[in-house]
């Protein structure tokens, strides 16, 4: 019994175990990960998901926050779209554990405020777009080490 409980425990914590796709979603696995379709499923926060979701659609829906524990689990994440949403603030630092992030776009959301270090260390990111925010003003230190970003 104690090999299997240790056996068991030891596929988890390698990320052997891949999540399952929400009952809400609509998902793809292909040879880069899994895809994920969540678009317009009136969800108020993000679901649990896959952590070898390399695309994830979550735009027109009435998520206010981005977890940053859920950036944490997505290490392979490259395309986010989180567009028209309720977002309203983005903590410092959200993004830091998406190395592999290309594309993220947050248009259409109620951002205001951007507090410093909220894009940090994102070397791949290529296309940030923050369009139709409520956003007035950044101040220094937003945009920290965006070495490839080709549009804003």
């Amino acid at each position: 019994m104690d090999i299997i409980v240790i056996f068991v425990f030891a596929v988890v914590s390698t990320g052997l175990v891949k999540g399952t796709c929400p009952s809400t979603c609509s998902c793809v696995d292909d040879s880069s990960g899994s895809k994920i379709y969540c678009n317009s499923k009136y969800l108020g926060r993000i679901p649990a998901l896959p952590n070898d979701t390399y695309y994830l659609e979550l735009g027109f829906n009435n998520i206010t926050e981005i977890d940053i524990q859920f950036c944490k689990e997505m290490p392979q994440l490259q395309y986010l779209y989180l567009h028209y949403n309720e977002i309203s603030v983005i903590e410092p630092f959200t993004f830091v554990d998406l190395p592999n992030l290309h594309y993220l776009y947050l248009h259409y959301n109620e951002i205001s405020v951007i507090e410093p270090f909220t894009f940090v260390d994102l070397p791949n990111l290529r296309y940030l777009t923050l369009s139709n925010n409520k956003i007035r003003s950044l101040v220094s230190y937003t945009f920290i080490n965006l070495t490839n970003l080709y549009e804003l």
